[in-house]
């Protein structure tokens, strides 16, 4: 169902893309609070993809289980095999991001992540409120580094900031573009004959592997490699935060 709250929300998470980018250009964030907001994202992605994703997308359907092994397997494609190694912020190994190709593959997957965070937002939306609102916060979080990991790549690789910039530009026409898919999958007669109901679930359990992907692969290694102890608590406190949110969520009625 069309939604310009919704429709407001996927715009603010695009929007979120083009702050990370314009950081790089900038220099503006220091790496110990992206590494924070890096940790704290970790928590909650972890939390919203185990205890809400995957129990959505797999009620009255366990067959889905197989869509959530599909998300992370794709996101392990192309951020692992069809690309170069890189991290989420600052850390960008220049010597193996050397050739163009290797930029042009890392672009190539976090784009295709960043489509299949429009997904996960419209998706959740699809299903309730509740959980539509979680996975904007979810998305929202990292967005911010996904924009500031691929305009780095890119200002290393052609040493042009204006390409820096519009790589995060791309990364939010990405998102806007999952979202919307969706919304027009939706409602097409083969989404309601077919798929019926469960096009939403499907949606959600793919998500989930997206979510875990991100989290356990991209997020979690750069708290592990943190020499601040602190790093720690703020994975804790993501995943505390989930709570919180999902508690107030109910409270007001949003479900």
């Amino acid at each position: 169902m069309f939604s310009w709250t919704v429709v407001s929300l996927v715009l603010l998470t695009s929007i979120a893309n083009l702050v990370g980018g314009f950081i790089v250009v900038r220099k503006e964030w220091s790496p110990k609070a992206l590494t924070y907001l890096m940790a704290f994202s970790a928590g909650f992605l972890l939390s919203i993809g185990i205890l809400d994703l995957m129990p959505e997308g797999l009620e009255n359907s366990p067959e889905n289980g197989i869509y959530i092994l599909i998300g992370f397997l794709v996101l392990f494609s192309f951020q692992r095999i069809l690309t170069t190694h890189f991290h989420f912020g600052y850390e960008t190994h220049e010597d193996k991001l050397s050739k163009k190709t290797g930029g042009l593959g890392a672009f190539i997957g976090m784009t295709i992540h960043s489509f299949f965070d429009g997904v996960s937002i419209v998706a959740g939306f699809e299903v309730s409120s509740e959980l539509g609102f979680l996975v904007f916060v979810a998305v929202l979080l990292h967005k911010i580094p996904d924009g500031l990991t691929i305009s780095s790549i890119v200002l290393v690789v052609f040493n042009d900031r204006k390409k820096a910039f519009i790589a995060s530009a791309v990364l939010a026409l990405a998102t806007i573009f999952g979202g919307a898919l969706v919304w027009l999958l939706s409602d097409t007669e083969f989404a309601a004959e077919v798929l019926g109901d469960s096009f939403a679930r499907i949606a959600l359990s793919f998500s989930a592997g997206v979510f875990l992907y991100v989290a356990a692969t991209d997020l979690l290694p750069v708290v592990n490699q943190s020499e601040n102890r602190k790093t720690g608590l703020y994975v804790l406190l993501g995943v505390a935060v989930f709570y919180i949110a999902s508690w107030i969520i109910g409270v007001v009625g949003l479900e």
